[in-house]
């Protein structure tokens, strides 16, 4: 059976993730009961996956669903007077940072003899292109940053596993506790379940080829701007 990795299973999404692929993948999930996501949390983590497997790239896909929009003390920023430095510090730190610590100790991990996958989730409001109205500031630059860790990582890893990839997700907006606190301005046909959600991330990580490494897709598969 072929091996699946989600880091952030006990998130809305990442949990949705996990529930999918029962069946299908042998499914090993990386939440905070088992690491604090620091690099040394993480390094920990991927060396135990590694001795426990006993395979150095166990992986046909790897999906790290870290990231956060808002919680008590940060939230989206409306304008400039609102920017606080501790706050953009948090949403790079948790949104750019740990995704890119993941890529460094579990891509590694991508299996090396046939297509294997790793995705992040990411965000239609880290397109510099797409931003047409402005305004968060710490969400939109932190997700953009994500963006340009991935494009410049599957470059990388082009040259070190050939049969990788490595990409961008943006998932749709999904009811949950990130969404929560919008759901009122938030277009009932475009707020998704989780599971459908969930559903959606994997079909575009099983369908996407070598050729797409390096890109931002939309949930239905269609290639984003950066």
């Amino acid at each position: 059976m072929k091996k699946a990795l989600v880091i952030g299973a006990q998130g809305t999404i990442g949990a949705a993730i996990v529930d999918h692929l029962q069946g299908r993948y042998e499914v090993h999930a990386l939440s905070r009961n088992k690491t604090d996501f620091s690099e040394e949390g993480l390094k920990d983590a991927a060396t135990a996956l590694q001795l426990k497997l006993d395979d150095p790239s166990p992986f046909e896909l790897i999906i790290c669903t870290i990231g956060f929009l808002s919680k008590p003390g940060v939230s989206p920023e409306k304008k400039l007077a609102d920017l606080d430095a501790q706050s953009l510090m948090e949403y790079f730190s948790v949104n750019a940072v740990i995704p890119a610590l993941c890529l460094k100790y579990f891509s590694p991990m991508l299996k090396r003899d046939s297509k294997s996958c790793f995705a992040v989730l990411s965000a239609m409001v880290g397109s510099i292109q797409d931003n047409k109205l402005g305004g968060w500031y710490g969400y939109r630059s932190s997700k953009a940053a994500l963006n340009m860790l991935i494009k410049t990582a599957s470059i990388e890893l082009k040259r070190t596993n050939k049969v990788s990839v490595v990409v961008a997700i943006h998932p749709g907006t999904t009811i949950g506790p990130l969404t929560q606190p919008f759901s009122k301005n938030i277009d009932k046909s475009k707020y998704y379940e989780p599971q459908l959600s969930a559903q959606r991330i994997v079909d575009v990580c099983e369908s996407c080829e070598i050729d797409d490494s390096g890109q931002l897709f939309n949930w239905d598969g269609k290639r984003l701007n950066w």
